[in-house]
């Protein structure tokens, strides 16, 4: 991965109408943010317990449609010291009735990017928009044999009994656990949990916070 393949527009692969990604360098390292798609969810499945004046205004603030949040899924590739690190995987082929998501493979290649050079990947969490991407064959055929996964200690014992009774999230819960459980019973021997602070590649440290889906890498550090 160079910065300059991954932030001159000219470059973007040959079926890219723009780029669906940006770069920038923090100190050593490099940092690219890559589109995973455009996930179109009903608002009252993020705000279940919001009226729905208060949703419409959200909507309208955020300039989005009344009847739909349209939610920009991300990821990022981390490069320092020789290590190329994968934080989050994006949905995969976990959701066929929407194909605008699921695009990370492709954007890879795009930004020449080849999945074999991933050292490590670390995973936020274990939702299906985060852990989808490792499921599909075209990321997980192409991965390196045996590349560790990291990921907090915390969110693997969550989901080793899962309870969602405060929290519906719209009818997911049975996705989430489906792609969850499919995703330990495929790399159960790849997983690396850690309890706290753990640096992954120089300058790459990874810490246990319980942040969710919200924009903790869409908008990386300036």
């Amino acid at each position: 991965m160079s910065l300059d393949i991954a932030s001159r527009p000219g470059r973007a692969g040959t079926n890219e109408l723009v780029p669906s990604r940006y770069a920038l360098r923090i100190g050593e390292i490099d940092v690219l943010v890559i589109s995973d798609g455009v996930f179109p969810l009903p608002a009252t499945t993020l705000a279940t317990n919001v009226g729905p004046a208060d949703i419409a205004a959200w909507l309208d603030d955020t300039l989005q449609p009344r009847d739909v949040y349209k939610w920009p899924l991300n990821v990022v590739v981390v490069r320092s010291g020789g290590r190329t690190v994968l934080i989050d995987s994006g949905a995969g082929s976990e959701f066929p009735d929407f194909p605008g998501v699921g695009q990370l493979a492709a954007r890879l290649d795009a930004a020449g990017i080849d999945p074999a050079s991933v050292t490590d990947v670390v995973l936020t969490h274990l939702h299906v928009d985060h852990v989808g991407g490792l499921l599909a064959d075209g990321l997980r055929s192409r991965l390196r044999p045996g590349v560790p996964i990291h990921l907090a200690a915390a969110e693997a014992g969550f989901w080793s009994s899962p309870d969602f009774s405060r929290n519906t999230f719209g009818g997911f819960p049975d996705t989430l656990r489906s792609a969850e459980e499919r995703f330990v019973n495929a790399y159960h021997g790849q997983l690396r949990p850690f309890e706290k602070e753990y640096e992954v590649a120089p300058g790459v440290v990874v810490c246990c916070t319980g942040v969710r889906d919200f924009p903790l890498w869409t908008h990386p550090i300036s």
